[in-house]
Parts: C-alpha cells; sequence; structure tokens
C-alpha cells in the first residue's frame, strides 16, 4: 500500500477519535451543568418551602406580637407579610431570611423593593411536579387557615368580632382572653403541625426527585468517561502505530538517503541508499541512486574537463604574468594601469618634478678593453644597485642610455618631496658606486646632474612602448651631468634652493651649459645631519 493511502487512512481515525473526544467532553459538560442545575432546583426549592415555613412563623410572631401588646406596626407587619405572600406588594431583594427580624426589632432594614411576585407564581414557576406542588399548595392553603385564627384574635383585642358572614362587623369590649386561646391554643398549634407537614413531605419529595436526577446524571457522567478513556487510549494506539509506520516507512528511507547525500557530498560517489521495498520511498531511494550515478559520470567527465582548462589557465596566467613583468619593467606601474584600462594617448604636465642624469665615466675606453659579456655583465650590476636604490626612495626609472642612467621624482605619482628623494638617491648611488668599486676591483666612479623644474611626460610609439619626459628640465639635468666631475653631482640654483635646509652643498662657480650659457651651479656634497654629527 502507498505511504499516501495509509497516512490518509491513519489520519481519517485520529480526526474520528479527536471528534468523538470533543463530542464527549461537550456531552459531559453538558452533565456536569444538568447536575448543577438539579442542585440549583434543589435549592431553590428549599428556598421556596422555607419561605412559606418562614412567612407562617412571622405571620404568627407579629400576630402574638400585636395579642400581647396591641401594637398598631405589629399589624402592620402582619398584613405586609400577606400582601407579599400574595403579590399584592413589592417583594424586598434578598426577603428570604432575616428580613422580618430586622424589621420586627425596630433597626428599620431599608432594603430595595423587587416586583410584586405571588409565592405561589414563584411554585409554578420553579418546575415541581403536581405531586410537589400540591405539597406546598396544601401548606399553604393550611397557612391560610391559620391566618383566620390569627385575625379573629387581632380583631377580638380592637373589640371586633365575626358575624355570620364570617366579617368583623360586630363590635364590642376587646377579648384579650379570646385572642390569647386563638393564637395560644391547642386548635392553633395543630393548625401549625398541619402546615409544616406537607412542607416536611415536600422536601422529602424534591429530595428523592433530585437524587435521581443526580444519580442518572452521574451514570452518565461515568459512561461518558469510560467511553472517553476508550477513546484516547483508541487515539493514543492509532498516534503510536503512526509514529511506528511514519519511522519505518518515511524516516528511516530519508535517514538512509541523508547519510547517502553526506557521503557523496564529502566526495564518495559510490555511495548508495539502496531503500527496499515498495511505495513513493522506495521509487525516490532509486531514482536518487541514479542521480548519484549520473553525476558520477558526469563529474569525471567534469574533473577531466576541469583538468585541461586548470593547466591552460595556468599557461595563460603565467603569458600573463610575463607579460605583466615585461610591461611594468617597461612602464611605470600607474601608467601601465591606465594603458591596461584601454587608455589612449597618455600625456601629462608635471610642474614640479626632479630630474637626474648619471653616466659612468670612462665607459667608452672601458668597454673598448674589456668582452662585451663583462661590460653587459658590469652594467647589469652597477644598474641593478641603482635599480634597488630607486625603489627604495620611490624615484622612477625613465631609462638608460648606453652607461647613462635616467631617473625622476614627482613622475608619474606627483609628490612635495622630489626634490629630497632625488638628493637621497644620489647621495645613495654614490656610495653603492663607491662599495662596489671597492669590491670588484674596478676603477668605475659616475658623474651626475640634477635640475628641477617642469616637464611634460607621456608614452610614445605604437608598437614598442616608451615612457619618456620632454621639457627644458631634461635638457639642463643632461648638461648638468656631462658637465660635472667624476664622482660629484652637480646641481642647479632651483635644486640647491629647495634643499639648502636638509642637505649640504659646495660652491661651484659658473658652468658653460650648451644652448644656456654661464649658469651658477652647485656640488650635493651631504645630508645637514650627517655634517653636524661629523
Amino acid at each position: 500500500m502507498r505511504v499516501r493511502t495509509i497516512l490518509i487512512l491513519l489520519l481519517a481515525a485520529q480526526l474520528a477519535l479527536v471528534a468523538a473526544l470533543i463530542g464527549l467532553a461537550i456531552a459531559m459538560q453538558q452533565t456536569q451543568l444538568e447536575a448543577e442545575a438539579a442542585e440549583d432546583r434543589r435549592f431553590t426549592s428549599y428556598q421556596l418551602a422555607d419561605e412559606l415555613r418562614q412567612s407562617s412563623d412571622d405571620l404568627t410572631r407579629f400576630a402574638r406580637t400585636f395579642v400581647a401588646t396591641g401594637e398598631e406596626r405589629y399589624e402592620q407587619y402582619f398584613r405586609r407579610i400577606l400582601a407579599i405572600r400574595d403579590g399584592k406588594a413589592p417583594r424586598p431583594e434578598g426577603y428570604e431570611g432575616i428580613y422580618w427580624d430586622l424589621v420586627g426589632a425596630g433597626l428599620g432594614k431599608d432594603w430595595p423593593d423587587g416586583p410584586p411576585i405571588p409565592l405561589r407564581s414563584r411554585m409554578l414557576d420553579a418546575g415541581f411536579t403536581n405531586a410537589e406542588f400540591d405539597k406546598l399548595t396544601e401548606a399553604q392553603n393550611r397557612s391560610d387557615a391559620l391566618v383566620q385564627l390569627e385575625n379573629v384574635a387581632m380583631n377580638a383585642i380592637k373589640g371586633r368580632f365575626l358575624d355570620r358572614s364570617g366579617e368583623f362587623t360586630i363590635e364590642g369590649p376587646p377579648d384579650r382572653d379570646l385572642a390569647i386561646s386563638q393564637v395560644y391554643g391547642k386548635a392553633y398549634h395543630a393548625t401549625k403541625a398541619e402546615i409544616m407537614a406537607p412542607i416536611g413531605e415536600f422536601m422529602k419529595m424534591i429530595e428523592q426527585r433530585t437524587h435521581a436526577e443526580v444519580a442518572a446524571l452521574n451514570d452518565r457522567q461515568r459512561t461518558l468517561e469510560v467511553v472517553d478513556i476508550v477513546a484516547a487510549s483508541c487515539l493514543l494506539l492509532s498516534t503510536f502505530v503512526s509514529v511506528l509506520l511514519i519511522r519505518k516507512m518515511l524516516l528511516k528511507p530519508i535517514e538512509r538517503l541523508c547519510q547517502t547525500a553526506e557521503k557523496v557530498a564529502s566526495g564518495d560517489m559510490t555511495a548508495r541508499a539502496d531503500v527496499a521495498g515498495a511505495g513513493e520511498m522506495a521509487a525516490f531511494g532509486q531514482t536518487f541512486d541514479g542521480m548519484v550515478a549520473s553525476v558520477d559520470r558526469h563529474v569525471v567527465e567534469v574533473e577531466s574537463a576541469h583538468a585541461k582548462l586548470a593547466k591552460q589557465a595556468e599557461t595563460l596566467e603565467e603569458e600573463r604574468q610575463r607579460s605583466e613583468h615585461l610591461l611594468l619593467n617597461v612602464l611605470p606601474a600607474s601608467i601601465a594601469d591606465r594603458l591596461k584600462g584601454g587608455e589612449e594617448g597618455i600625456a601629462d604636465a608635471f610642474p614640479e618634478v626632479s630630474v637626474l642624469f648619471s653616466d659612468i665615466v670612462g665607459f667608452t675606453e672601458m668597454s673598448a678593453r674589456v668582452g662585451a659579456k663583462q661590460v653587459v655583465d658590469m652594467l647589469n650590476e652597477v644598474f641593478g644597485l641603482l635599480d634597488e636604490l630607486a625603489i627604495k626612495h620611490g624615484v622612477e626609472k625613465i631609462k638608460t642610455i648606453g652607461d647613462c642612467y635616467m631617473v625622476c621624482a614627482g613622475v608619474p605619482d606627483r609628490s612635495s618631496t622630489h626634490a629630497q628623494q632625488i638628493a637621497a638617491f644620489a647621495l645613495d648611488m654614490q656610495h653603492a658606486i663607491n662599495d662596489y668599486a671597492e669590491r670588484s676591483g674596478r676603477d668605475i666612479a659616475m658623474r651626475t646632474g640634477i635640475h628641477t623644474g617642469t616637464v611634460v611626460a607621456g608614452i610614445v610609439g605604437t608598437s614598442k612602448f616608451s615612457y619618456d619626459l620632454w621639457g627644458d628640465v631634461v635638457n639642463i639635468a643632461s648638461r648638468m651631468e656631462s658637465s660635472s666631475e667624476p664622482g660629484s653631482i652637480q646641481v642647479s640654483d632651483a635644486v640647491r634652493v629647495r634643499l639648502q635646509d636638509d642637505f649640504c652643498f659646495e660652491a661651484r662657480g659658473d658652468v658653460e651649459i650648451k644652448g644656456k650659457g654661464p649658469m651658477h651651479t652647485w656640488y650635493l656634497t651631504g645630508r645637514q645631519d650627517e655634517h653636524k654629527q661629523a
């Protein structure tokens, strides 16, 4: 059977049991309410019977008190009780109980009045059986008969007596003895007892009826409780069966599928769920295993293709890095980035830069004495030292022309300390060349020239790029180098003005500069702090 069908049947059974439990709960609640209503009816019945008895006692009390005292208020109380019982006067709220005890004592309890309701009407509304109603009616009729004796007694006190028609029309002297005999005699007590007898029988009948009703309701309640227990047990059993079936037919296959999926996710493409049985989960397990097998085949194919792509990507990356390295050897990094970004016609004006030219003294004669390889090796060693210093001081190597080395500070990245950078580079360069000459045993020296001013920098060439500088400052810097002495750094006034606070200079005097005429120049000899320490 399909899992779906089984689950639907179990769910339908459980819903039916839940509905049954709800119905049983409602029925049990209704039974409880009926039991409470029976108790309420019994209480109401007792109240009515007690009120009838109490009203008879109150009538007796006020009649006797009037006979004993002659005070009119007790007769008024007497008449008031009758009027309330007969529904001719409003019935005070909370009338049952001690109302007349308080009023008779003169406490003047002022309770609000309710509607006038005859005691007989309240008996009819209480839902008594005919036999029960007859008992209370009998008691009330006997109470009314007792009222007649009490009327005779009270009228005798006032000197009024019955005529043949039953009216108090005969007048004479008050007869206290007659009045006392009427309310204290054997006839009075006998009539009083006759009132209480049917009330007692009424209460007994009420008790029996209520007991029978409550017993029946209790029996029904117990039956409902048994049925409720059975239904709850069936619901619990069906739930337990549902859990077992769900575990067997759903949870275990799902758990097995999850375990297989975890193995596959960790790389074990040979894992299979192998869900046994029939139904949806078995079909799903077979489909899952087929999917894993298909994925395994595709993974093998993808890995093979990925290996080929990785090898190609590695080759491309090597080529890219080689191209990048070659490009950075030719161009500054920022200019190379702009060029790679598609910018064309790169040319920038720099109002403040410092340019340095330096060449190896006697290089032409030296290259004629030694072999080509030695010349190239020496240039690589020397220019390698200068390249390291250029990186250290943040100056840009522009180009080398034979044995001439050209750098610039403030290009292509603008700098407010370009003059200080180029001066520091020049001094460190002289120290590095001296150290190299001492280590290598070669008689080598460099002369250097520096000038500061405005240049234009940009890329020239289409097939072979070159980043170069143009401007009068380039020419003057070159002339500073060519007219300098070996091992010296010749600078212009413009350079000295910018560096005189931090560096030391030695005046050389006027020097004839080709195309410019005489120019006052200086030798850069060191840093101010080095001279102070010396």
